[in-house]
């Protein structure tokens, strides 16, 4: 079986986004199997009164760690959001002081093997990083004021993951359970990724739960959607009713509403609001 890694890459509402306020660093090779991207400010900046922040969040079946320092006031705030069913807006208020970002975005599958505790019941909302990552945020605290650059973040915050990574809590039916719904598109029953598991539906349950807060008929539909919106903003021949059969909608009017549903905006609208961000390259690099 391939690496989820290798066949599932999510995206955000702004794939194309690649400059000094918001870029994203694809982790070293060891963990790119359980880390999707570093992301944030790439240095320190000091905004101006006009600049606008206002953006919007999509479902993209990753949990982030987020740390905002602010340089000017010496504080920070860290938070860990998990996995989100809505897109939500952010931002809009107006900064003056010297700031930055640091952020860790994993997949919703291998977050649970850095974190102290479980994810039952934890979804849509954000928490204190301490309450599922004390150990990671004491030995970070140093280096987010004391290294200056997203890269030099990184470096370190690397190291300390793959010290940090319990790969013996790998579920390997999560895992096959996953790959299937991802090989199907998100359109596999229940009953069927059961089957291809050999566990029972109550028992697939309980695994989805416990590693990532959401159940397999929600994960699977938040991975259509993430699948539908890839190819709505990377493929310039998408076509719409090729999709409606591709993903299992029962016709246009069912594919629009859906993911109208998720994003906040019709696949056009979306699509133009991702191109509207144009200081752009492709998002993800590797460090040089």
């Amino acid at each position: 079986m391939k690496k989820l890694c290798d066949i599932y890459r999510p995206i955000t509402a702004t794939p194309f986004v690649n400059n000094d306020i918001y870029c994203e660093i694809l982790p070293c090779e060891a963990l790119r199997p359980y880390i999707r991207c570093f992301w944030g400010t790439k240095k320190p900046f000091s905004a101006q009164a006009d600049t606008d922040s206002s953006g919007i969040v999509i479902p993209d079946t990753c949990m982030d760690i987020i740390f905002d320092i602010n340089y000017t006031e010496n504080n920070y705030n860290g938070f860990f959001c998990t996995i989100d069913e809505h897109s939500y807006r952010t931002g809009g208020a107006i900064i003056t002081d010297t700031t930055a970002t640091f952020a860790i975005r994993f997949y919703a599958w291998t977050a649970i093997l850095f974190s102290e505790e479980v994810f039952t019941g934890r979804k849509n909302c954000a928490f204190a990083v301490e309450e599922f990552f004390s150990g990671l945020k004491a030995e970070l605290e140093s280096l987010l004021f004391d290294v200056p650059t997203l890269n030099g973040k990184i470096d370190i915050t690397e190291k300390l993951l793959l010290k940090k990574l319990c790969t013996h809590r790998i579920n390997n039916n999560l895992m096959n359970a996953i790959y299937y719904m991802l090989e199907t598109n998100g359109r596999a029953k229940i009953s069927d990724i059961c089957a291809y598991t050999s566990v029972s539906e109550r028992q697939l349950e309980r695994i989805f739960n416990y590693n990532m807060g959401v159940s397999p008929k929600t994960f699977s539909s938040l991975l259509r959607y993430q699948l539908l919106w890839q190819e709505i903003a990377l493929s310039p021949s998408f076509n719409i009713l090729d999709a409606v059969a591709k993903y299992g909608f029962s016709d246009q009017p069912h594919l629009l509403n859906e993911f109208k549903r998720r994003h906040m905006m019709t696949p056009k609208e979306a699509a133009l609001y991702a191109v509207s961000y144009t200081h752009l390259t492709l998002p993800t690099t590797s460090r040089v």
